[in-house]
């Protein structure tokens, strides 16, 4: 057999190859719209949890940045970690439940916060900045560290919790 060339009578009676148009890409068949949207939904919603974790964290990292700026030496320190602890808790809770919290009250609240091994410890430091020898270096720092440990705690606060005396042990500071 020979081959044929383009002369080829019968050849030239042939038409070329018509292609089918391609396939377009859209429109998304109605599951992958679907599936977008719930994509979206979901990416928005993780978004908006984080945006809403951050912001309602904010003032106890703030709280952080300024008790690592106030001065230990100072005489007053005892007084502004303590004015600081109160005005933490009160960008969570209700003004009205929280401010009338003092004395010893507020040491078994604060101590509600605080991991077991560190609770009952707050009272015995804050009730000695009253006291004529006031607090030494170490108790500073003690209160210090006792101070960044209830800030960095990130347990919700409860509003349950305040003036609830099941929340309590029975065991007082200072004991």
């Amino acid at each position: 057999m020979k081959p044929q060339t383009a002369t080829d009578p019968i050849l030239a009676q042939l038409d070329d190859i018509i292609l089918p148009p391609s396939i377009s890409d859209l429109p998304l068949a109605p599951g992958y719209w679907l599936l977008a949207f719930l994509l979206v939904l979901v990416i928005g919603m993780i978004v908006r949890r984080f945006m809403l974790k951050r912001r309602y964290h904010a003032p106890r990292k703030a709280a952080i940045a300024l008790l690592n700026s106030y001065d230990i030496t100072s005489d007053e320190f005892a007084a502004q970690v303590n004015t600081l602890l109160k005005r933490t808790a009160l960008s969570y809770l209700p003004r009205e439940q929280l401010a009338r919290l003092n004395g010893n009250e507020w040491f078994e609240w604060l101590d509600s916060r605080m991991p077991a091994p560190n609770q009952h410890q707050f009272g015995p430091l804050l009730i000695k900045r009253h006291q004529a020898q006031g607090l030494t270096l170490e108790d500073k720092q003690a209160l210090q560290r006792l101070a960044k440990t209830w800030l960095s705690h990130t347990k919700p606060f409860d509003q349950n919790q305040i003036g609830n005396p099941s929340h309590f042990s029975s065991k007082k500071p200072g004991e």
